[in-house]
């Protein structure tokens, strides 16, 4: 045992303001960096001494930083007369240093009015540790509460729900469990105050209106309907809403036929949530099915992103073409999996021979099998995928009637840039494709629709629907779910839908209705936005992997998710726009630093850096990435991202590295 551990135990308190109560009763003061280190360890257990010294020097070359931790412990066994930390190459607490964090009942913000903004890591590592005990402290007394309000306990359900409330403000499911038991403890005038005072606190905090089911909930108060809530989680939106037929799109189909039956791409046109992607897909398994490729927010500017994933696909699918070994020599490129990249591209007769390779392959993928593609979200692709994919087509005989392959393209067409929208007018010029322009559903097709999904509402709510979503089948579902939500709790005569004010934020609302754990993972996916998968989200949140499992499977139950990604893209623009801006740049750096552990393309990382306010790390690796766009022959894309890191570099203070980089991008320093 340490040296003055024989007559107590030190206790570290780290929930509210911190504070460290020596074996006498007695506090001592711990502040800056060693208390820093203190809750480091307490949170973390033992680390490394290295890691350690990075994280609390991390401008300073390692040997110093492990000389200045060295310091530091002695200081701190000098200041308290004892040593709290075991020494030796792995730190941590002495074993008679007790934490409250680990009770299970605590409550109070973790290290309550700390902040380390001059240790940027050390700083993000507290906000994402905040949020992780908030999330698990939530579920805990989420579940305190259903059980005690199942047992009749409702006092004490009461109470569960008032700490629930204190770590999440803003959740509406804790909002209805107390308005719930006020009235069932017999105070329905208590129930609508909070209704009204929660009511008031999120169209401040977020800008809209409570959800269907809370003012469902505050109406059937105010009638003295309530009854206690079931205890069941409620089935899957998908099960109650279930898939529904596709309707309207008669006049888009025939077109299809008559273009596929000539051998032309198909080119589904149509703004967010029009259902191109359903139209597509549904159409591809009545011809036998196939395989969907797309395009990612953040591909753009980044030299062959979407054909990496694309290949990737491909090759997965048809593990063994038969072709030559320099193809897959050469797209070992954009596939590292296939080994060691050739040599930088340095002229177009090099650039040919890589988009040749891309074409060999696809082509023995075609002789394999691959008879039927969908490209989505044509318009994020990066520009030099746009290019080589029509290079590769050509030579694929694509547009031709006897081509023993056929393809649908879906996009935005306010999201083409200039290099996209060439490509479409030039494959349209010629004759190689249709292009088919999806609008809104009529009302004949909104009502066809309202009438197979079995809602619980009368009257004309074809009609109402129909107003509110503008007729685009996305937010029309949306809104049905939102009808579900409210169990049943169908208006009355002449009141009107319990429907969000405005269409456009019924996905918001759907967002809304998440656990915090789970809404914690949907942020971070949101903010890394491409070729994510649960470990990666995990490692944003610096969660436990099996804990952002169960988080997934509920974003995939409530249809946020569905694999890999978001269900659309319109709920993951929600999730963004929901995000308070210090969560998103916090979770932009975390991501940052987890991309760069799994060697992802420089200009990614910089993005994040950018985006998460660290212009000093985003810097080089801008830099790296004018490097790469340059050894794939892609010069534009190379300027840009010299000038991205000259304009870093000076606003990191640094000006006198961004004057090569103005050289590079052809533009004088300012």
């Amino acid at each position: 045992m340490p040296e003055g551990h024989g007559h107590g135990a030190w206790e570290l308190r780290v929930l509210g303001v911190p504070a460290l109560r020596g074996p006498d009763g007695q506090e001592r003061r711990v502040a800056g960096k060693a208390l820093a280190l203190l809750a480091y360890l307490a949170l973390e257990g033992p680390v490394p001494r290295s890691q350690l010294a990075g994280l609390l020097w991390p401008d300073t070359v390692e040997a110093t930083a492990r000389n200045n931790l060295v310091h530091q412990l002695r200081r701190l066994r000098a200041a308290l007369g004892a040593g709290v930390v075991v020494p030796g190459d792995v730190l941590s607490l002495a074993p008679d240093v007790v934490m409250d964090v680990g009770n299970g009942d605590g409550t109070g913000e973790l290290l309550a009015g700390v902040a380390w903004p001059d240790l940027p890591e050390l700083h993000d590592w507290l906000l994402a540790r905040r949020a992780r005990l908030d999330a698990e402290r939530a579920a805990r007394w989420r579940a305190d509460a259903q059980r005690l309000e199942d047992a009749g306990e409702w006092a004490g359900a009461l109470a569960a729900v008032g700490r629930l409330r204190a770590v999440d403000p803003l959740s509406e499911d804790a909002l209805r469990r107390e308005m719930r038991l006020h009235y069932l403890l017999g105070d329905p005038a208590r129930a609508l105050r909070v209704y009204a005072a929660g009511r008031e606190e999120l169209r401040a905090a977020l800008g809209h209106d409570l959800l269907p089911e809370t003012q469902a909930l505050a109406r059937d108060i105010g009638r003295g309907t309530v009854g206690s809530a079931p205890g069941r989680a409620p089935a899957p939106l998908a099960q109650r809403v279930g898939r529904p037929p596709l309707v309207g799109r008669e006049a888009e189909w025939v077109q299809m036929e008559a273009a596929w039956a000539a051998g032309q791409g198909i080119v589904l046109l149509g703004e967010p949530g029009v259902g191109k992607t359903r139209l597509a897909l549904d159409f591809l398994d009545a011809h036998g099915g196939g395989m969907r490729f797309r395009g990612c927010v953040g591909d753009a500017g980044l030299p062959y992103a979407t054909h990496a994933r694309t290949y990737r696909q491909v090759l997965d699918a048809f593990p063994a073409l038969d072709v030559a070994p320099w193809v897959y020599a050469e797209l070992a490129r954009i596939v590292p999996a296939l080994g060691q990249a050739p040599a930088p591209i340095t002229d177009e007769e090099h650039k040919r021979r890589f988009w040749q390779a891309k074409a060999e392959a696809l082509g023995a993928a075609v002789a394999q099998g691959l008879r039927r593609m969908v490209f989505d979200d044509v318009q994020f692709m990066d520009d030099a995928s746009v290019e080589a994919g029509a290079y590769v087509f050509a030579h694929l005989g694509w547009g031709q009637p006897d081509a023993p392959y056929r393809t649908i393209h879906c996009a935005r067409p306010g999201g083409l840039n200039p290099a996209q929208q060439g490509v479409l007018h030039a494959m349209l010029g010629s004759g190689l494709i249709r292009v088919i322009e999806l609008g809104p559903l009529d009302q004949g097709a909104v009502s066809e629709l309202v009438a197979a999904l079995d809602l619980p509402a009368a009257g004309d709510l074809a009609g109402e629907l129909g107003r509110y979503t503008g007729g685009n089948p996305l937010l029309l579902l949306e809104a049905a779910r939102s009808l579900h939500g409210t169990a049943g709790a169908a208006p009355g005569r002449g009141e009107p839908l319990p429907l969000p004010e405005s269409a456009g934020r019924v996905t918001a609302a759907r967002v809304a209705r998440l656990s915090p754990a789970a809404l914690h993972a949907a942020r971070a996916a949101a903010v890394l936005g491409s070729d994510f998968d649960v470990d990666l989200v995990a490692e944003v949140l610096g969660a436990p992997l099996l804990d952002t499992v169960a988080a997934w499977e509920e974003l995939e139950g409530a249809q946020v998710m569905r694999g890999a990604g978001f269900e659309h893209d319109l709920v993951a623009d929600a999730v963004l726009a929901a995000m308070p801006g210090a969560v998103r740049r916090l979770l932009h750096r975390s991501a940052a630093r987890a991309l760069a552990a799994h060697h992802a393309p420089p200009a990614r990382i910089a993005r994040h850096w950018h985006a998460g306010g660290d212009v000093r790390e985003a810097a080089p690796q801008y830099a790296r990435a004018a490097e790469h766009a340059r050894d794939a022959y892609r010069f534009g894309e190379a300027a840009q991202y010299a000038r991205d890191a000259a304009d870093a570099y000076v606003q990191a203070g640094q000006p006198d590295r961004a004057g090569p980089l103005w050289a590079q991008a052809d533009v004088p320093p300012a």
